[in-house]
C-alpha cells in the first residue's frame, strides 16, 4: 500500500493539503487559546524583599504655576495606576542661563520665568536584582524620568538615589 496515491490523498482517506490546513488551523487555535486563559503572574514579591529608596528628581519648568500643582505627600502614577511612591519634598529655584555681557564675557543670569524644580520622593524596590524600577521606568542616576501625579506631568532627570 502507498503513502500517498495516485489522487494525492494520504493513505486513500485525506488530501495532504487539506490535511496541512486542518493542522495549522489547529495550532493557531491552540496558541490563540494558551494566550487567552494563560496569565503572567511576574515575581513573587514581599515586605521583606522590598527596600525603600529616594530618589532626587531634576527638572525645568515654565513658572511657579506649574510648580503649584505638585504637592509633598501626591502618589506619583504609573502605567496609569498610582504607584507605590510618594513626593517626600519640594523645592524650587530660578533657572540660571549664560548671557553675553556688552563686553563679550558670559555670565549667569535668572532666567525671568523658568523655574528649576527639584522634586524628593520614595519609592518601594525590590532588593538586590540590580535594577531598579517604577513599574515600566528605570530608576537610575543620568536617565531621562517623566514624574506624574493626579495633577502634574514633566520629564527631568534622576540626580540622586539614596537605598534606605
Amino acid at each position: 500500500m502507498k503513502i500517498v496515491n495516485e489522487k494525492g490523498k494520504l493513505f486513500g482517506l485525506i488530501n495532504i493539503v487539506d490535511l496541512s490546513i486542518i493542522i495549522l488551523v489547529l495550532l493557531i487555535g491552540a496558541v490563540v487559546l494558551l494566550k487567552a486563559i494563560g496569565t503572567d503572574v511576574g515575581p513573587i514579591t514581599t515586605e521583606e524583599s522590598q527596600q525603600n529608596i529616594t530618589v532626587t528628581y531634576r527638572c525645568t519648568v515654565r513658572n511657579t504655576d506649574q510648580i503649584k500643582a505638585l504637592k509633598e505627600g501626591d502618589q506619583l502614577i504609573s502605567l496609569l495606576k498610582p504607584a507605590d511612591a510618594y513626593i517626600k519634598s519640594i523645592a524650587y529655584a530660578d533657572l540660571q542661563v549664560p548671557i553675553s555681557t556688552a563686553d563679550g564675557k558670559a555670565v549667569y543670569a535668572p532666567d525671568p520665568v523658568r523655574k528649576e524644580l527639584t522634586v524628593t520622593f520614595t519609592m518601594k524596590a525590590a532588593k538586590g536584582n540590580g535594577i531598579i524600577k517604577l513599574d515600566n521606568q528605570d530608576v537610575a542616576v543620568g536617565k531621562i524620568f517623566t514624574l506624574k501625579t493626579h495633577t502634574f506631568e514633566t520629564q527631568g532627570t534622576i540626580e540622586a538615589i539614596q537605598l534606605n
